[in-house]
């Protein structure tokens, strides 16, 4: 029973020490093959991925241990749906260059430790040009940066065409940054840092954005909305596109802001900004027969919040020219405010 208990033991090691599969997957990307191919000998795993076009037999792109790529191992691979594979190291990442082709990204099987929060696979990027997969160095990098911050992420953002990477230096300090991309370069545009320990509903922001071909410092505030919870009031875009407003409370402070509608989705005007100043930051409300309004002053403009049974929206004063944004996707009512306890708000 011993001797049975051994063999089967031997040859489970042997087993265990040198595993090979081969794959030919057609549903990973359109229009193409891909090869793939995973050896593990000693707990030591070794990859490798060929991809060609299915018009013709042209390899777009090849990466990892080439030895693996041997006719006699080729002749073992097995047709595989793409999703049956679970531990592949290879996905679509998705646009990252913006010129309306998928780009393709691969993880390292061993992770290392080069000053990261934790250890992490690094990853190689390849940029889907007219002819090939190219490998993007500065893209792989700024991936690679970021999940080596704590609480590290990389964002695609389409709409600005950028890349966005963020990190965490506690609960409440983050790090971002923002890249433009040019064919298979990526370039920092802006670095900041937002910090949530600042005496406010709002964040506090300071950074830095590359314009005119030079850094330039700023400060901004911003506003983690879906935590306001049921201390947001009213809510709605403008259909200019000129961004979001936000009508929230505080404890017994009212606060209304505006949130631009660009990239870095910034609040860029705050009345009151904080606490302190609310006593400075008076607003008037009104209830009338057709809705209710809402009106506010900062230095010589005059703004006033209006909502009826159809409308929403908020007028802007300048100097006598009045400018009506009116809103959409309204959510919340100043209908809330008919009893406010709050110390900035006097009733009409």
């Amino acid at each position: 029973m011993k001797v049975t208990f051994l063999i089967v033991f031997l040859l489970a090691g042997i087993f265990n020490t040198n595993a090979q599969k081969a794959y030919i997957i057609h549903d990973f990307m359109k229009d193409y093959t891909l090869y793939f191919v995973q050896q593990t000998i000693n707990s030591e795993i070794k990859e490798y991925y060929k991809l060609t076009e299915n018009k013709s037999p042209k390899t777009v792109l090849e990466y990892g241990a080439k030895e693996l790529s041997k006719p006699q191992i080729s002749k073992t691979a097995k047709t595989a749906a793409f999703k049956s594979i679970s531990n592949s190291n290879i996905r679509i990442l998705g646009d990252v260059n913006f010129d309306g082709r998928p780009d393709i990204i691969i993880h390292d099987t061993e992770k290392f430790d080069e000053g990261c929060y934790s250890p992490i696979a690094n990853a190689s990027i390849f940029i889907n040009t007219t002819t090939d997969f190219s490998y993007s160095q500065t893209i792989s990098e700024v991936y690679n940066g970021a999940y080596c911050m704590r609480g590290g992420s990389f964002d695609i953002d389409t709409k600005n065409k950028r890349l966005i990477t963020w990190s965490s230096g506690g609960a409440s300090l983050h790090g971002c940054e923002h890249y433009s991309v040019l064919g298979k370069e990526a370039k920092m545009v802006a670095t900041y840092q937002e910090d949530g320990y600042f005496p406010s509903p709002y964040c506090n922001i300071t950074g830095k954005k590359w314009e005119n071909n030079k850094w330039v410092s700023f400060t901004s505030l911003s506003l983690y909305e879906e935590g306001l919870k049921t201390n947001k009031l009213l809510s709605f875009d403008t259909k200019n596109g000129k961004g979001r407003v936000i009508l929230f409370k505080a404890d017994n402070v009212l606060y209304y802001a505006f949130r631009k509608n660009d990239e870095y989705n910034f609040i860029s005007f705050a009345h009151p900004s904080s606490p302190e100043k609310a006593s400075k930051a008076a607003f008037k409300f009104r209830k009338q027969n057709t809705g209710y309004e809402l009106e506010f002053n900062s230095g010589s403009i005059k703004y006033i919040l209006y909502e009826t049974a159809d409308n929403v929206g908020i007028k802007i004063n300048v100097n006598g020219k009045i400018s009506d944004w009116q809103g959409i996707a309204k959510k919340g009512t100043l209908d809330t405010l008919t009893h406010n306890k709050f110390i900035n708000v006097t009733n009409e």
